[in-house]
């Protein structure tokens, strides 16, 4: 593909994604924490005058999101007078970013991949210096960057086997020249490497820095505020598991594995925290209608003898949940999905469970397993197995969770070696 035809096709799916970015920012109504001009800022639109000559860094979502706030706390330390400003693809990753950032920045909405829409952001920030994160290749950003001679760095570059063959396919001279307007691609892994050279980005820009999120900073205070959370709510003698960032179908295996444990471990209690927001209110009558007795943490209800599940339907506490757990359970992998981030339990830890789908983070998940420092269910009757061994055996979770440490430890060190390669 050229870019020529590029900006053919994006212009022909103008209407659609007009109306999505619409529908979504419309959908994403949080009144203690707006997210400003969240549509017109797709197209470089915003009321507020900027501070320039900083560092724009971007990340989609929320696992993204939340791995780049160990960078930004880097940056603002280092560089105390720049800018910070952060952007985001999906309004949970705004929400995010706008709540729990750890210092000051400036934030909207990525603009889309227009030329007019980016070359009028990059006249409001004007940075010195672009830090996309993960894998995200715009080539009229990047094309505009390069013109302006702004460095762009793609970090924590990673490609899923079924994005590098697309890529591949469809990407040609496109993605080639996107890559090599680069400052440089620090990828996760070597196997990611190799994926950018093979799509044609020169060998020398592209380095094997590692993973940002293992460079996961535990919050002061976490472990003894979920001692306190066990102990005000009387559950320190039950055995408790969460299952994270769980998808729709999910849940409902969830409740099946549960059950079979309260069969052998009557007090269990499990903590449920879907992965998208916007599906709350509809786990919440899953729940009803399965007449299960389960406490809502977005309503403050009180956890009793009875509570078979806790529902935790808010944002930005996940540490919270992991550290109140015994064994954690990471969605997205026993329905199609692909899996989800297994670093922040494993930091905390705690002994690890994914289901068999973890495609989306595979090199990830194969140090682990490499390090035997994660459990694989291939269905939810092996994860019901799973969890009943673990909850009759402390000295079995002790050794699972400290060979899940072990193997996020070894793979720290990641944003210090980023830091060093920044061209500022």
């Amino acid at each position: 593909m050229t870019l020529w035809l590029y900006r053919t096709l994006i212009w022909l799916a103008f209407p659609f994604i007009v109306y999505s970015g619409w529908k979504r920012c419309r959908k994403s109504t949080d009144p203690d924490t707006p997210i400003i001009d969240c549509f017109r800022a797709r197209f470089g639109l915003k009321r507020a005058n900027y501070q320039t000559g900083g560092i724009w860094i971007h990340a989609v979502s929320v696992g993204e999101t939340r791995s780049i706030f160990p960078l930004l706390k880097q940056l603002h330390q280092q560089y105390p007078n720049d800018a910070l400003t952060v952007t985001n693809g999906s309004t949970q990753g705004a929400l995010q970013a706008l709540k729990f950032s750890p210092v000051p920045i400036q934030h909207q909405m990525i603009p889309y991949d227009y030329s007019f829409a980016v070359h009028r952001f990059l006249d409001q920030i004007q940075p010195k210096l672009v830090i996309m994160i993960e894998t995200e290749i715009w080539p009229n950003l990047y094309q505009a960057c390069y013109e302006r001679g702004i460095p762009l760095i793609l970090a924590n570059a990673r490609l899923k086997q079924d994005s590098f063959e697309s890529y591949q396919k469809w990407g040609g001279e496109l993605v080639k020249n996107a890559l090599n307007q680069t400052h440089l691609i620090a990828t996760q892994f070597d196997i990611d490497r190799q994926h950018f050279i093979q799509l044609g980005a020169e060998p020398a820009r592209v380095k094997t820095l590692g993973n940002l999120k293992f460079d996961i900073e535990i919050p002061p205070g976490l472990v003894v505020d979920a001692q306190k959370w066990r102990q005000q709510n009387q559950l320190n003698d039950r055995f408790i598991w969460v299952a994270a960032s769980t998808h729709a179908g999910e849940e409902a295996l969830m409740l099946q594995a549960h059950n079979q444990l309260l069969k052998t471990r009557p007090g269990a209690l499990l903590i449920l925290v879907p992965r998208h927001a916007d599906r709350f209110e509809q786990v919440a009558q899953e729940l009803q209608q399965a007449s299960v007795s389960f406490a809502r943490r977005s309503q403050n209800q009180t956890i009793n003898t009875n509570t078979s599940v806790y529902f935790a339907d808010t944002i930005g506490e996940l540490m919270l949940w992991f550290a109140v757990s015994d064994v954690a359970f990471i969605g997205g992998s026993l329905v199609p999905f692909g899996g989800h981030n297994i670093l922040e339990p494993a930091a905390l830890g705690k002994p690890v469970i994914s289901g068999q789908y973890h495609q989306n983070l595979q090199a990830l998940y194969d140090s682990f397993k490499q390090g035997d420092g994660l459990l694989i269910a291939q269905d939810v009757e092996q994860l019901s197995q799973q969890l009943i061994q673990l909850s009759q055996s402390p000295e079995l979770r002790e050794k699972a969770g400290q060979r899940a440490k072990d193997c996020f430890a070894q793979q720290t060190g990641a944003l210090q070696r980023l830091i060093e390669q920044l061209p500022i």
